[in-house]
């Protein structure tokens, strides 16, 4: 018996991490919508969280067209007084950069009839730091290392 021998495995040379972000942000040189174009939709239904939390679910449209979904997960809705709402924009990728989020955030938080909304956002996601601000969020926690944490209050009537 003869063994042959093998050929030794070609190895994919090594990838040296890069340095530069994956994703640089450019602004959009899309015009901005008005705030009049964009629609909120409830869900037909408000859904429960297992911990006993409710989440309120808004379809978006821009100009009759969907663009992404909305929602606000209240951790602890029976607490009148901070009920720790949370809340999520998520939009089509044909949608982003028009100003369509801003409008989401700002018009889901209202709606939601919560005096605090928070919204919870990675420090690399610029355009939800860009969208929360222009909806009226303010930053409450800054820290290194943490998510970037902003509230929007409702104003007093």
């Amino acid at each position: 018996m003869t063994t042959r021998k093998q050929k030794p495995r070609k190895r994919r040379p090594r990838r040296r991490p890069s340095t530069a972000p994956h994703h640089k942000f450019r602004r959009s040189t899309d015009p901005r919508v008005s705030p009049d174009e964009v629609e909120l939709s409830p869900a037909k239904r408000v859904m429960f969280t297992p911990d006993g939390g409710t989440k309120l679910l808004w379809h978006v449209f821009h100009k009759g067209k969907r663009a992404g979904r909305a929602f606000i997960v209240a951790y602890n809705p029976k607490s009148e007084e901070h009920p720790d709402a949370s809340i999520t924009v998520e939009l089509n990728q044909q949608s982003r950069g028009k100003g369509i989020g801003s409008v989401a955030f700002q018009k889901a938080s209202y709606l939601s009839n919560y005096s605090e909304v928070y919204a919870s956002i990675s420090k690399k996601n610029i355009a939800s730091k860009i969208a929360c601000s222009r909806a009226g969020f303010l930053v409450l926690e800054d820290e290194p290392g943490k998510e970037l944490v902003m509230v929007w209050r409702r104003a007093a009537s």
